[in-house]
């Protein structure tokens, strides 16, 4: 009996497929169906009535090569088999979605396919129909993303995505992206000063609806953005840092789309000094003052003349808030100028005149000719000065010397030998007085004005470094401002930046810190050594404004720290508020936080235990500490000594601590950094 012709299958699926065949021309009863796959030879079996020449199975496994086999029969005969084989669809992957979008490009994302494939081939076409921009792209089977390129800005392109193995392919998912709006061109900066700037750009040809701006300080790094509506192509920028570099970028908007950025750096121009002026002006010369930067600048550059042709151009160190003139011509008008630089960038100038004096004018000094003569300041800075004189032509006992400003007085008792004295500790930017007398002699006197700092009166460290001390050391700070008293502390300018007030240091065991309320409050010890600045001193510095705590740790080569954005010592009972860890050395000190200080003379809200007393120093105490930088130095048992538990434990006393602050906001001097 004749077999089946024409075998063919159709419509084929991932799991399903038709199978036709074109009858014989004995007429068969029925036809036997059999599925098998090669995978696994597994079967599937199916009856079909005589008339029909074709059948529609399901429930196939998806990317499976099967043979199919055809037998018709009649009665219990059989006729010959007609065979052929197929293989299902992949199963597609799922999920096909565009993530992102920008003005050239696409990101879109799948959820994988669950069959064994060969690859993903992904087809992008633009929905403009427009020849020769469509593009044809395949992937490894592992892919589930692609970032598609070259497409153009708010152009709709229509993305279709198979899985294929062999020469079969999974059915299609499509999806749609459109890029974002073209971005602007051209991004450029004008009427660039210390603290503005003019920024334009060229508008897309294509419509956007508005453009976002970003600036980013590059150290403090947090960006400011501004929404701009489709008719501006520039803004003008303000309250900028001088000095400084900012990261700008603009991008176009079209409704929730975003473009490409552009980006440039801009660089600001320092600041310039201020408060140009000439004292002291002799008919040979004069002292110039000005108020600093304030930036951090690395020079002040001084043009003075007298006229066109006579300009000279002198360069001072930005640390520098002065420069003596010498060699003028007498009964001469004289322009000065200066201006700062700050890597490369000069800032806009500053200027003042002044008018040398006659050569014929005698002062009162000049006038004197037995006894002492010609008092003069020389070196004047804004802190100190030197007054010398010349000797008289007959012998003295000693000289009586005054020096004062409005509200300060010195007076000082010299021998017969002395011609000059430097004064110290003087106010920046106050005109003093000084008289000199020898007993039946005429008063010499003479005047002077001192330079002029940013902080006259330095509330702590940070304010010093802004002034220009770049050297850690000894200073004078104030506080409580000018009518406050000063206040001596060592000023870190080396650490992280510098700008650090130094309240507590331990290094040789050769002061003594098991001591009584008063000193705890008052402080003890010398700055330049082992010391505690007193606890009304922190209460006052830390209330100012917000504090950080930095604690520098020692041992041998072994060094640590531990870093806190809060710190605080309220009034009432000093209570220590002190949070936001970070550092190498271990968080101790985050346990003492909301704690009164505590000695061994009060001790108002004691455990059971007198934490003062048994650890032998004065501490914010809890029940009883995991930090004692106060305790027994050198002592290495019962938990007494200098102890930083998170670093050495307990029983170990650290040879090295100092406790310092500064404000929380401060931007250090990064040319210190160490």
């Amino acid at each position: 009996m004749s077999s089946v012709e024409q075998l063919r299958t159709i419509d084929l699926t991932q799991s399903s497929v038709s199978v036709v065949w074109t009858q014989p021309r004995v007429q068969y009863e029925s036809y036997g169906l059999v599925f098998t796959s090669q995978k696994d030879g597994s079967q599937v079996q199916a009856q079909v009535p005589g008339p029909l020449s074709s059948f529609r199975q399901t429930g196939l496994a998806p990317a499976q090569t099967y043979s199919i086999t055809v037998t018709g029969a009649t009665g219990d005969s059989r006729g010959a088999p007609s065979s052929t084989s197929f293989t299902t669809l992949p199963a597609p992957p799922s999920d096909l979605r565009v993530v992102k979008t920008s003005s050239s490009s696409a990101v879109i994302q799948w959820e994988p396919s669950p069959s064994a494939i060969d690859r993903y081939r992904l087809s992008v076409s633009p929905g403009d129909g427009t020849e020769g921009r469509g593009q044809d792209l395949t992937f490894d089977p592992g892919t589930s993303s692609a970032h598609i390129t070259q497409l153009r800005a708010g152009l709709r392109y229509d993305i279709t995505l198979v899985a294929e193995s062999g020469q079969s392919h999974s059915a299609p998912l499509t999806t749609h992206a459109t890029p974002g709006p073209e971005p602007p061109s051209d991004l450029r900066f004008s009427h660039v000063t210390d603290n503005s700037v003019t920024v334009s750009w060229t508008r897309p040809q294509s419509m956007v609806s508005g453009f976002k701006l970003t600036y980013t300080h590059t150290e403090e790094g947090e960006p400011v953005s501004v929404a701009l509506d489709q008719g501006n192509s520039s803004i003008d920028l303000a309250r900028l840092a001088p000095g400084s570099s900012y990261e700008v970028s603009v991008m176009s908007v079209l409704g929730l789309d975003e473009s490409d950025e552009i980006s440039k750096t801009l660089h600001t121009l320092p600041d310039p000094p201020t408060d140009l002026r000439a004292v002291n002006v002799s008919h040979a010369g004069a002292l110039l003052l000005w108020r600093p930067s304030l930036t951090n600048v690395e020079k002040y550059t001084i043009v003075y003349g007298s006229g066109t042709g006579s300009e000279v151009r002198v360069s001072v160190s930005g640390n520098s808030a002065q420069k003596e003139l010498s060699n003028l011509q007498p009964s001469t008008s004289y322009s000065v100028t200066i201006s700062s630089e700050r890597r490369g960038r000069e800032s806009r100038e500053d200027r003042t005149s002044f008018t040398t004096t006659s050569t014929s004018t005698l002062t009162t000094t000049e006038s004197v000719s037995l006894g002492a003569r010609n008092l003069r300041a020389s070196h004047v800075t804004p802190r100190t000065a030197m007054l010398s004189w010349k000797p008289p032509s007959r012998p003295v006992i000693g000289y009586k010397l005054t020096y004062h400003t409005e509200g300060h007085k010195q007076e000082v008792s010299l021998g017969a030998t002395v011609t000059q004295l430097n004064l110290t500790r003087l106010i920046p930017g106050e005109e003093y007085t000084a008289q000199l007398q020898t007993e039946g002699e005429e008063v010499l006197s003479t005047s002077f004005t001192t330079g002029s700092l940013r902080f006259p009166f330095p509330a702590d460290c940070s304010e010093e470094q802004l002034n220009g001390l770049s050297v850690s050391g000894l200073v004078d700070i104030y506080p409580m401002g000018r009518k406050g008293a000063a206040l001596s502390v060592w000023c870190d300018m080396d650490t992280d930046g510098g700008g650090w007030t130094v309240f507590q240091r331990r290094q040789d065991g050769s002061v003594d810190f098991f001591r009584s309320w008063r000193e705890y409050v008052q402080g003890f010890g010398e700055p330049a050594g082992e010391f505690w600045l007193g606890l009304e001193a922190l209460h006052n510095l830390t209330t100012r404004g917000s504090m950080m705590l930095r604690v520098d740790l020692r041992d041998r080569q072994d060094t640590v720290f531990a870093q806190y954005s809060t710190f605080e010592v309220s009034k009432r009972n000093y209570r220590l508020t002190v949070g936001g860890y970070s550092g190498t050395a271990g968080d101790s000190m985050s346990y003492h936080s909301g704690r009164i200080f505590t000695t061994k003379d009060r001790d108002p809200a004691s455990f059971i235990t007198r934490c003062a007393m048994s650890y032998r120093g004065g501490w914010w105490y809890k029940n009883c500490h995991e930090a004692n930088l106060n305790g027994l130095y050198g002592t290495n048992s019962k938990h007494q000594g200098v102890i930083w538990m998170s670093w050495k434990g307990k029983e170990t006393s650290i040879p090295f601590t100092e406790m310092k602050m500064r404000p929380t906001d401060y931007l250090p001097n990064t040319n210190n950094r160490a």
